[in-house]
């Protein structure tokens, strides 16, 4: 992904998906790109304190299972990295706190 625009429906599911798991990124596909830059944003605005992908998902009004792919693809696209930190869920359970990398412009 060069773009916060570009996709790629082929790499939003598993090799050997099964067609209820392609069929969901087909759906999601043309809502992906406005969601990464609600979660860029939404990271850019939290610093360096970061967020977790549900306080994303709750800060942004989003399913958490359609913000985490998201992190995933920023990451990949070196806009996100993991801070380093932990942080308790709302299921005890850590989850990675992610950091926006750079606070360039995001329309």
């Amino acid at each position: 992904m060069n773009d916060l625009f570009d996709v790629e429906v082929h790499k939003m599911h598993h090799k050997n998906a099964a067609d209820t798991e392609v069929e969901a990124a087909q759906k999601i596909a043309p809502k992906a790109p406005i969601l990464r830059i609600k979660v860029l944003q939404y990271l850019q605005s939290k610093g360096t304190v970061g967020a977790t992908g549900e306080q994303v998902a709750e800060g942004i009004d989003e399913w958490l299972y359609s913000v985490k792919p998201r992190i995933t693809e920023l990451v990949r696209a070196d806009r996100v990295i993991d801070s380093g930190r932990r942080i308790k869920n709302s299921r005890n359970r850590n989850e990675i706190v992610w950091v926006a990398l750079a606070n360039e412009e995001v329309s």
